[in-house]
């Protein structure tokens, strides 16, 4: 011990300190204190720590009257079986307004995650009925004390189609919490259920139109309450109750300030939308103004180059598409596809958007990459709208077989033996188109590297599986039979007795068909054309195996000679 410490301690206790500061006792908190408290930290949503005021308000009183609160915030926390099984054994020595909130609050806390659970509409009505009755009475007893059970009541009774009890408990929450965007949309949701329920009944005109008003006028509010809180869930929040002005103006025909409702909404979340459903309730224009006021909007508050509104351009492109804004729809359609590359079918929009404004080079490229990327994707496409899109893969095959552009007919006819693979017909062409490609560059080359002769094969390779699968759907067709023989002769030059037998299969049956006197004209001048060319096809392989033969012969006695002539002495 230092000196200084020394001298202290001989101080008497009695002298006052000069400078001593006055020492005051904090009482604890009282029950009532604490059970306030907690209940502004629950009304927060600070849930453990109202849950620890509740707990120590509960060690001074450990009556119902604090473990109600207790209870209370495990509903709170999604602890419902735990607090039912609680309530449950409260109930049996407890009755009164305690036990009615706590069985109310746990009912439709319950009804809520058996809707999440996608559980059967008659247990989550049961619910719902039980949490409306004991709420009301709650409510009724003690309206101050139970003040948030009225927004659980107002949700209970819109969800159980009660809407009157709905309608007053809804009304009772704004009154409370005036700032509530919360509170201000569920208002909006029971008074538009109230104006659809009314609205076909022209009894009920004055009471649906001030239903409507109403609802329009809750969900404005909310819309201001969620632009003025800082919450991260506001925003969405603020979307949804823009959406339901949206869907309000539709029930009233008001079909543009719908539009920019819904393109508000959407600019928020693109993602979340039922896009058909907008569509089938707005006009082709409406709907447009709709998705570009909602690209515009998310663009400007997120930029160009995210991915989050891929879904939305693609849905403007098809909003332009079906508004035969076909330019509009492919920049739309190409952007999405670039931002999220699973969105692949808007190929197939692209070429049809090209296609329209007859730019059928761009179309058969949009249908090249498509096909390029997922052919099965491609397939169920053009299958979406067969009968047209047949029609526009056939005019455009004509097109290019008018130019002889016979690859590019060859993809198109590829497309359409993915669409109807049993139509032989198309298989045939597909054989013809490659056939005539083959041929085409045969002619031109005079001399060919061997990378391009083998591109020449591998045409007539193609074209003779082509004319075999149309030979496979219908092999007692004449021209077929004709047309495969050829690419078997001529082009592959190879198992010519094959080919023989089909040339005169192909004679015998026209022939046979040509003799029917209920041959309509177009099949019998196919049918003279197949009897024309396989007697003709016929002979011209016959002569050339004749000639073949007498050529080996000469070599073979020429190489004879050479073994003669080297064998005869000097």
């Amino acid at each position: 011990m230092n000196l200084l410490s020394s001298l202290l301690l001989l101080v008497p206790a009695v002298l006052p300190a000069p400078a001593a500061r006055a020492v005051v006792a904090v009482a604890p908190e009282s029950v009532e204190e604490q059970l306030a408290a907690g209940r502004k930290l629950l009304d927060a949503g600070r849930l453990a720590d109202a849950l620890a005021r509740f707990e120590a308000a509960a060690q001074q009183d450990g009556s119902l009257r604090t473990r109600q609160w207790i209870l209370r915030t495990w509903i709170a926390q999604a602890r419902v079986n735990d607090a039912l099984d609680e309530i449950d054994r409260i109930a049996k020595t407890e009755k009164g307004p305690p036990v009615d909130y706590l069985y109310g609050m746990a009912f439709a806390q319950k009804a809520k995650g058996y809707i999440a659970e996608g559980a059967p509409g008659g247990i989550i009505s049961m619910a719902f009925v039980d949490a409306i009755e004991y709420l009301q009475k709650a409510t009724a007893a003690d309206p101050v004390l139970y003040a948030d059970a009225f927004a659980p009541l107002a949700e209970s009774a819109w969800y159980g189609g009660q809407l009157d009890v709905a309608r007053t408990a809804a009304e009772k929450v704004t009154r409370l919490r005036p700032k509530d965007g919360d509170a201000w949309h569920m208002l909006g949701r029971v008074a538009f259920s109230q104006y659809t329920a009314a609205q076909p009944d022209e009894t009920r005109a004055a009471e649906a139109e001030a239903a409507w008003t109403a609802a329009r006028e809750a969900f404005t509010k909310a819309l201001e309450c969620f632009a003025a809180s800082d919450s991260g869930a506001a925003p969405a929040k603020g979307a949804e109750a823009s959406m339901q002005l949206g869907w309000l103006h539709v029930w009233k025909q008001q079909g543009d300030e719908a539009a920019k409702r819904f393109g508000a909404a959407l600019a928020v979340d693109p993602s979340a939308a039922d896009y058909a459903g907008l569509q089938r309730s707005l006009s082709p224009e409406q709907y447009v103004f709709a998705l570009e006021e909602a690209a515009r909007r998310y663009e400007a508050l997120h930029g160009k180059e995210t991915q989050g509104d891929a879904a939305l351009l693609w849905w403007l492109g098809y909003a332009r598409y079906a508004a035969k804004q076909y330019e509009g729809a492919e920049a739309a359609f190409t952007r999405a596809v670039a931002k999220a590359p699973e969105f692949v079918n808007s190929w197939y929009y692209v070429a049809l958007s090209r296609y329209f404004r007859q730019d059928y080079d761009g179309a058969i490229a949009g249908l090249r990459t498509h096909w390029g990327l997922s052919r099965d994707d491609a397939t169920a496409s053009i299958r979406s709208n067969q009968a047209e899109n047949v029609r526009i893969l056939e005019y455009m095959v004509g097109l290019k077989a008018a130019k002889a552009a016979n690859l590019d007919a060859a993809f198109l006819t590829e497309l359409l033996t993915a669409v109807t693979p049993d139509d032989a017909r198309q298989w045939n062409n597909l054989g013809l188109f490659l056939r005539d490609e083959g041929d085409a560059r045969s002619r031109r080359r005079r001399e060919m590297s061997p990378e391009e002769r083998q591109e020449i094969q591998d045409l007539y390779e193609r074209s003779y599986r082509a004319y075999g699968k149309a030979l496979e759907l219908s092999p007692d067709d004449p021209n077929y039979l004709n047309d495969i023989a050829v690419v078997l002769d001529y082009n592959l030059d190879r198992d010519h007795q094959r080919a023989r037998a089909w040339y005169v299969r192909a004679a015998e049956l026209a022939e046979k068909e040509l003799a029917r006197k209920d041959l309509d004209r177009d099949t019998r001048a196919l049918r003279e054309i197949a009897l024309r060319d396989a007697r003709n096809n016929l002979k011209r392989l016959e002569d050339k195996l004749e000639r073949r033969r007498k050529e080996q012969e000469a070599r073979e006695a020429k190489e004879q000679a050479k073994e003669g002539a080297g064998s005869t002495p000097h």
